[in-house]
């Protein structure tokens, strides 16, 4: 004898089965948090809750994601709260957020703790630097790339060059001299897009 179909929340049809149980979810959403790096956590969820468990289909989850545009937030975690509603209800729903971000919750806990312990060390501080370097580099790279289209204007380069220079070079805490250029470089772009 084969179980009756029933409608999920999204209005497919799926076959009665056990429930999944809230500890699985659970673990599942906390593997998910803990490696999905980089972003993209929609398509992480789709890896591991379509393709390799099964959980639902792929009208199911394309039904979630749709809904997850209409609402504001991150995509990954609006499609985890919907996907756990899906599986368990309410409390499907509560324990697949937390366990999505446990696992960075604590990671983070942990990287800050370190950082307290080695902060002051010159290895770590010389570290950083380098790494502060590269973020300077590629932002503005992509900066000048985005806004004159892989043609660097001379108002980007100026503005490129004020920044390195007032906080690479002078030391000047950056977030007010970000507060000081940005109405200036919008301004700027903006006089030069109405010319040309």
């Amino acid at each position: 004898m084969t179980p009756e179909p029933m409608h999920d929340s999204l209005g497919g049809d799926v076959v009665a089965e056990e429930p999944i149980g809230l500890g699985t979810i659970f673990l599942a959403f906390l593997r998910l948090g803990s490696t999905s790096f980089g972003g993209n956590t929609a398509g992480w969820l789709y890896r591991d809750i379509v393709l390799r468990r099964g959980w639902i289909d792929n009208a199911t989850f394309l039904s979630i994601l749709a809904v997850g545009q209409a609402l504001p937030g991150a995509n990954g975690v609006k499609a985890t709260v919907l996907i756990g509603h899906n599986l368990r209800g309410g409390i499907g729903a509560t324990v697949a957020l937390f366990g999505l971000l446990s696992g960075p919750f604590a990671i983070i806990l942990l990287v800050g703790a370190a950082y307290r312990e080695l902060g002051e060390h010159p290895l770590v501080e010389a570290v950083l630097d380098g790494m502060a370097a590269a973020a300077i580099g590629l932002t503005f790279d992509t900066g000048l790339r985005s806004a004159f289209h892989g043609r660097p204007g001379v108002i980007a380069l100026a503005i490129a060059a004020a920044t390195v220079l007032c906080v690479g070079v002078l030391g000047w805490p950056m977030i007010p001299v970000i507060a000081a250029l940005a109405p200036v470089s919008i301004v700027l772009a903006l006089v030069e897009r109405r010319r040309s």
